[in-house]
């Protein structure tokens, strides 16, 4: 007991320093719940007793009288094991369905009327039916916007019908369409077909013009060397034929 004379101090420290010493240690308290929980845990893994849970590892290994029943079953078989043939094609032709995606939800934009990805599938579309008919116009004519626009109203009532949204009145074909063709289609090196329309201010096939790098240079014709060309006050000569009359 402490006496009256003792400070509060010094009594209070006394006080914590043997209430320490009577409380139990922490760690002590749980040590068994674990080493029981460690336990249970081994036998599981291991299989041990008679109901091992199949979803440790897999399925517990079999010991004693399973094993013999299993050796047997397969000595019976032959040592070997006959899988099942897998059905064929054509009992398997009615559980498979002609869409080639059935599961899918939701359509593409490209394929919902009115979106814009819609309006620019079926642009390009148009284009691609409408090359075979721009195509040899410029890579062997080497027209112009203006010159390809007259050619194909000139033939403006077949080709209609390969519109995506064809014009109500005349002219069918525009500069702003054909241009707009134009730079959609492809060739088959994967170029754009705008880049084959001569420009407007350089004539055809003129030799030394700068043409755009895609297209080629012209060169104007020049004869063999060591052929006389006839001169400006001689006579061209006339043909045999002609020669004996």
């Amino acid at each position: 007991k402490c006496s009256s004379t003792v400070s509060p101090q010094i009594s209070g420290c006394v006080r914590r320093s043997t209430s320490r010493r009577m409380a139990p240690p922490a760690r002590r308290r749980g040590a068994v719940p674990a080493l029981a929980a460690a336990a249970a845990g081994l036998v599981a893994v291991l299989g041990w007793g008679p109901s091992a849970p199949s979803f440790v590892l897999g399925q517990p290994p079999a010991f004693g009288r399973d094993a013999v029943v299993a050796r047997r079953a397969e000595e019976e078989a032959g040592g070997t094991v006959v899988m099942e043939a897998p059905p064929s094609d054509e009992e398997l032709e009615g559980f498979v369905s002609e869409d080639p995606r059935p599961v899918r939800r939701i359509r593409p934009k490209r394929e919902r009327r009115g979106t814009l990805c819609y309006a620019r599938r079926e642009l390009n579309e148009e284009a691609e039916r409408l090359r075979p008919f721009i195509e040899p116009l410029l890579m062997e004519k080497h027209l112009s916007i203006k010159e390809v626009t007259f050619v194909l109203n000139r033939q403006g009532r077949e080709l209609r019908h390969l519109l995506y949204k064809p014009r109500k009145g005349l002219p069918v074909f525009t500069e702003h369409k054909v241009r707009r063709l134009c730079r959609r289609a492809k060739n088959e090196k994967g170029n754009r077909l705008i880049k084959y329309v001569r420009p407007q201010w350089l004539p055809p096939s003129a030799p030394g013009a700068p043409y755009p790098p895609p297209m080629k240079d012209f060169y104007a014709e020049v004869p063999p060397l060591g052929q006389s060309l006839p001169a400006a006050d001689e006579p061209a000569a006339l043909p045999e034929a002609d020669a004996e009359e």
